[in-house]
């Protein structure tokens, strides 16, 4: 039993330490061991803010097509009883309806507004809603913005529409893309079935 204790006592009062060869291997060692962790922890904050800003961007695309197809839907109504046109303008980059929600049979732009234009600005990158008291950004990051329309045969009617044309319009279709650095490249489409036929 004291050659046991004696081999515990030595190899607790052996002075020598650790070599220079064996720092410079711990040290290399461990740099390593923090190179890939830190690349991992890079990556993974990268990803993550990459999905963030496309799930955001997502989310704003879908939130502002609910809002014009909730606005666009009753575009028209009851026009024989009302005298009221549904869609007043109709080309490839422009949409503007109205609606008499109120029955009052006058055409209100405070909001609920029943006078609604939708349409893109190339210059800001944006799809623009105008309730009649002046533009505000609907979609931001928008790379591009196409309205067909269809008759009530779902037959495509050729934008720009004049005149007795608008009155054929009985859906929307509704083809947004936006496009941010780290979200990339995304496009919402939607098709709306007016009610005013």
């Amino acid at each position: 039993m004291d050659k046991h204790l004696q081999k515990i006592r030595n190899a607790f009062s052996d002075n020598r330490g650790i070599t220079l060869v064996e720092l410079v291997v711990t040290v290399i060692v461990l740099g390593i061991v923090l190179l890939v962790v830190n690349q991992v922890f890079f990556s993974t904050t990268r990803i993550y803010g990459s999905t963030s800003t496309r799930a955001n961007q997502q989310m704003n695309a879908r939130a502002g097509v609910s809002v014009m197809i909730t606005e666009l839907r009753p575009a028209g109504s009851d026009p024989a009883e009302q005298g009221i046109q549904g869609v007043l303008a109709a080309q490839s980059d422009t949409v503007h309806v109205q609606a008499d929600l109120s029955g009052d049979g006058a055409i209100q732009t405070a909001e609920p507004s029943e006078d609604i234009m939708y349409f893109y600005d190339a210059g800001t990158q944006a799809v623009m809603r105008d309730p009649g008291t002046g533009p505000e950004v609907m979609i931001p990051n928008v790379t591009a913005c196409a309205f067909t329309y269809f008759d009530v045969n779902n037959q495509p009617l050729v934008a720009p529409l004049a005149g007795n044309q608008l009155e054929l319009v009985r859906s929307i279709g509704i083809d947004i893309t936006t496009q941010t650095d780290q979200g990339g490249q995304m496009t919402v489409s939607t098709r709306v079935a007016l009610r005013n036929g």
